[in-house]
């Protein structure tokens, strides 16, 4: 191999690794990036602001029910962006919460994580932000349980719970 070869291979591998790292300090990453790694980083306040401002939810409320989730479900650290959620049934929680209204059609932008929960079984966190303004605002985040048997139907009941 040419040095100069082996000097661009070399570039380009440093390049490669150097890119995950730029994209985490880049401040032009997408507002799901942001939200998630602050997440990642337990800066709960920073994420609650994140949230398009309601009446109904405080943003310190909102930090505690982030921590709450980080504290009782965990796997925030293991989360991988994943295209859609598998089949089967699932438990679903919101934060916040859902208004008890009527239905109300809402377009949004969705980005879905597949983790690792502290008890070793899969969560689904999903993230929905308004597309229709900039920088695009949280609209809610949901949990997601898969519910294909009984024991864990049990385990996302109870993580309901705990959560509320």
């Amino acid at each position: 191999m040419t040095s100069s070869l082996r000097r661009a291979c070399l570039l380009a591998a440093c390049l490669a690794l150097s890119l995950p790292a730029f994209a985490m300090d880049n401040p032009s990453s997408t507002p799901a990036e942001r939200f998630i790694r602050a997440l990642q980083e337990q800066r709960f306040d920073e994420a609650a602001a994140m949230f398009k401002p309601s009446d109904k939810h405080a943003p310190a409320a909102i930090a505690a029910q982030l921590k709450r989730v980080a504290n009782r479900i965990g796997g925030l650290a293991s989360m991988q962006n994943v295209p859609s959620l598998p089949n089967g049934t699932s438990l679903r929680l919101e934060v916040p919460p859902a208004a008890p209204s009527g239905f109300k059609l809402m377009s949004y932008r969705q980005a879905i994580y597949k983790a690792t929960a502290a008890d070793g079984q899969p969560v689904f966190y999903i993230l929905a932000l308004d597309p229709g303004s900039a920088p695009q605002p949280v609209l809610r985040f949901e949990i997601q349980f898969p519910t294909p048997d009984a024991a864990a139907v049990k385990r996302a009941q109870q993580a309901a719970r705990d959560l509320t």
